[in-house]
């Protein structure tokens, strides 16, 4: 089983680097097409190689099953075919509030099951899902009872995202809530549009099956300044209106780190992106929206 597990990391590490190979091979031709097609000096990088990328620019054309088409991680190219199975833990002696968000994150995640850490390391906990098939594992922290973060670790290979979790209010504390919806949601991705903003969005959108077209439920990943606030409705159709009420929990995420790997490999793994809050800019900047 580990011999099999490291010879498909291995196979899984070079499927990406040939990706990202032809991915840059890709941008060159696309900078040297529009130095051409508007007529100024091309980029210093490419006047060596210019005669080369312009006889591959005859050839140049897409097609439907090209792999530079796929998404960044090609551990999602077969989502959606099978309903996500996704496992929700929390961190070592958690507090009576910690176990009851983790019970209310497996209500906002339909099918999401809940397992108690006790004593298990990170390796073993990993091991045991990956046996058991399951494509996405949430741990949840806290600080003084209070819910403080969640990481998201898709199986087999990652990617592995680190969020920072505040404001977290429970379903009873929402109020005027009856019983918790189990139909699977349509999602709402809001301002999410950069080249980060969309890799956040396939991570999260990704731990929820596919909804029927009937469903009446709404879970909404909404960016404020860097800052992804999560609701849940329900609505309901009065006539020509429609009635929304939120039936929680409510709470917001803050991305900070995107690792490769999956969580037992900690600092091992290679950093895909790392949030660097002391980096001097003159404008403010927007990671995960382009406005």
């Amino acid at each position: 089983m580990l011999r099999r597990q490291a010879r498909e990391r291995r196979e899984y590490l070079q499927r990406r680097a040939k990706e990202q190979q032809q991915q840059r091979q890709r941008e060159r031709r696309e900078n040297l097409r529009r130095a051409l097609d508007e007529n100024r000096l091309l980029p210093t990088e490419l006047r060596h190689e210019a005669l080369a990328l312009q006889r591959e620019l005859e050839f140049d054309f897409e097609t439907p099953g090209e792999p530079g088409n796929s998404s960044q991680d090609d551990e999602y190219k077969w989502a959606g075919l099978e309903p996500p199975k996704v496992m929700v833990t929390t961190s070592r002696d958690p507090s009576a509030r910690l176990r009851l968000f983790a019970k209310e994150l497996c209500l906002l995640l339909p099918g999401a099951r809940r397992m108690n850490r006790g004593r298990a390391e990170l390796g073993a906990l990993v091991g045991a899902c990956r046996a058991a098939g399951v494509t996405d594992l949430l741990v949840l922290h806290e600080t003084r009872g209070r819910p403080d973060g969640l990481t998201v670790s898709h199986l087999p290979h990652g990617p592995t995202a680190h969020f920072t979790l505040s404001g977290a209010v429970l379903r009873q504390e929402v109020g005027g809530l009856g019983g918790a919806p189990l139909a699977a949601p349509h999602l709402l991705l809001l301002r999410l549009d950069s080249a980060l903003g969309k890799r956040v969005g396939t991570i999260l959108k990704h731990l929820f099956p596919v909804p029927r077209p009937d469903s009446r439920r709404v879970v909404t990943f909404a960016n404020e300044d860097d800052v992804i606030l999560v609701r849940n409705h329900v609505y309901r159709r009065r006539g020509r209106s429609v009635e929304l009420e939120e039936v929680g929990p409510r709470f917001q995420l803050r991305p900070y780190l995107i690792r490769l790997g999956t969580l037992e490999q900690g600092d091992a793994a290679d950093v895909e992106w790392r949030w660097h809050p002391y980096t001097a800019t003159a404008p403010k900047r927007r990671l995960l929206s382009n406005t």
